[in-house]
């Protein structure tokens, strides 16, 4: 018996590798919550399914085929929450620029430290870049926020609850706040360092994001990138330091395979 194979277009070729990409991203979307669970029941049941027309278990496949042809229907039901963030998220990476290539967001950023370097009042910004942020994420209060100064200053205003831990900001948007960051291990880093700027070293040196630190007793603006502290910086020099980071014209435009990366990244 000869085998025929049909041969292999380059539309059949795309045709898998974007099909693929989305599943990955989807089980991506629900690791870690209730929906990969109730995805977990539902390929059972079609198991089940499947286990009873093989066996002819009439009784059994007559109750789980009104299931099967509802499926579509349950799926969009029970994922709706799950389905809408990832077309928010699809749509706003597709839609606006990625990164932090608008001036005003980098504006808003060291103004908002300025502001509470003047009145003292500590605070930690992680500005994500390339690099993934999620088990970071994963320990603060979510939120889904445009970057502005007082919503930065009120998020770490004294009697605040995210007073202590950090925000999380990715391109224009504010992602979670009261974030808990590993702290450096480094051997002779200044002893007036305390927890604030040794977690803002600390996550410098787990991922390529750049940390903001103001000082509560001196109210002194700090940058931390790549596990080295820079100190002591005014508002001019702290925008400057972002806009070399953040605007070159690399990370401002890339290329169409990193594009194409960052629409389906998940953040």
């Amino acid at each position: 018996m000869v085998m025929e194979f049909f041969p292999l277009r380059w539309q059949d070729a795309l045709d898998i590798l974007l099909t693929a990409v989305l599943i990955y991203q989807l089980l991506l979307l629900l690791r870690g919550s209730q929906g990969i669970q109730i995805l977990a029941g539902i390929l059972i049941l079609l198991l089940a399914y499947w286990g009873a027309r093989r066996l002819d278990l009439f009784t059994l496949e007559w109750f789980l085929e009104s299931f099967v042809k509802s499926l579509v229907l349950i799926i969009i039901i029970l994922f709706q929450a799950d389905i809408r963030r990832m077309l928010s998220r699809v749509g706003r990476q597709a839609v606006f620029r990625y990164g932090y290539s608008e001036p005003q967001v980098l504006e808003e950023i060291a103004a908002a430290a300025d502001s509470l370097a003047s009145q003292k009042i500590g605070a930690l910004f992680v500005l994500r870049r390339h690099g993934k942020l999620r088990d970071y994420l994963e320990s603060g209060i979510p939120l889904a926020a445009s970057v502005t100064r007082e919503l930065l200053v009120t998020l770490f205003w004294p009697k605040s609850p995210t007073h202590d831990g950090a925000v999380i900001i990715s391109g224009d948007q504010i992602v979670a706040a009261g974030c808990v960051l590993p702290l450096t291990q480094q051997a002779g880093l200044d002893k007036s360092l305390g927890t604030r700027h040794r977690a803002g070293i600390g996550v410098t040196e787990h991922s390529d994001a750049v940390a903001i630190i103001i000082s509560e007793e001196k109210g002194r603006i700090s940058l931390a990138r790549e596990g080295k502290l820079t100190t002591d910086l005014s508002r001019t020099q702290l925008l400057h330091a972002l806009n070399e980071i953040f605007t070159d014209t690399g990370n401002a435009t890339g290329g169409w395979l990193e594009k194409l990366y960052r629409l389906f990244e998940k953040k």
